[in-house]
């Protein structure tokens, strides 16, 4: 890494910006590969809370990325921290898929199934969700439970196309509850900002945040303070940038044109 080097690590999304489904976004593997060799450190920041972080890992891996568990910060992750750390025995009743309750489980979160038992209802990517669920949830939040959700985001990239994201299932809920989340743990607050920084022991200036939502990834970055480079691989598009009131600090085709910020 040269001296006039400024950026120190990439804090990359995945979905639209890395892969989109099980393909990897062509030149997404040489520009890690190459990058990671001149000492620039990547943290890969994922609204998805369908799993715990190394699922998310070795589905990477898969895709032929060299990444390890350490490598990876999710919307899970950030839930995981702040139940843990700031709302320790508080019964929560979750809306989302196995392996994050497994994940919640093995972290001695207490789930519970009954709207009167939660202290918090947890909204999250559900491909198994069901009106039972959505009027559990509704009940909850009436009867007082905190309203937290993993992510907002209306969308999920895959190969050819997009499917429905947590947020979809966030807005049922919201729509039956009358009431908007009281917290959102993904992208774009700036939980997992506060993680990674941690993680990587480096300053905000030193980092730089890669997506392909505006009103996400963008977002995010400037919610915690932190440069940003908007690749248009994924969900918002050049035309769609007059739209907002903030812009990307560095706008690219794909990931494979980021080079450019190292040499």
């Amino acid at each position: 890494m040269t001296e006039n080097t400024r950026y120190q690590a990439i804090l990359a999304d995945l979905d639209g910006t890395m892969n989109r489904g099980d393909v990897l976004i062509p030149g997404a593997k040489s520009r890690y590969e190459e990058l990671s060799k001149r000492g620039i450190h990547w943290l890969f920041l994922s609204n998805n809370a369908t799993c715990p972080a190394a699922h998310i890992a070795a589905n990477v891996h898969r895709l032929g990325l060299d990444v390890s568990e350490d490598q990876v910060v999710n919307s899970a992750a950030a839930l995981i921290h702040e139940l843990t750390e700031e709302h320790a025995g508080a019964g929560v009743l979750v809306v989302g898929e196995a392996k994050l309750l497994d994940a919640m489980k093995q972290a001695g979160i207490r789930l519970v199934e009954e709207p009167d038992e939660a202290d918090i209802l947890v909204a999250a990517m559900d491909r198994t969700f069901t009106y039972d669920k959505l009027a559990r949830a509704q009940a909850a939040i009436r009867r007082g439970a905190l309203f937290w959700a993993t992510n907002r985001d209306a969308t999920l990239p895959v190969e050819g196309g997009l499917l429905p994201g947590a947020g979809s299932v966030v807005a049922a809920i919201a729509t039956a509850a009358g009431r908007e989340p009281d917290r959102v743990l993904g992208k774009p607050s700036p939980d997992m900002a506060e993680l990674a920084l941690a993680i990587l022991g480096l300053p905000r200036a030193a980092s730089l945040v890669v997506g392909d939502r505006m009103e996400t990834d963008i977002l995010f970055a400037r919610n915690a303070g932190i440069d940003s480079a908007l690749v248009l691989t994924g969900a918002s598009s050049r035309e769609d940038l007059p739209a907002f009131s903030y812009s990307p600090t560095h706008l690219f085709e794909s990931i494979a044109e980021i080079d450019s910020l190292f040499d």
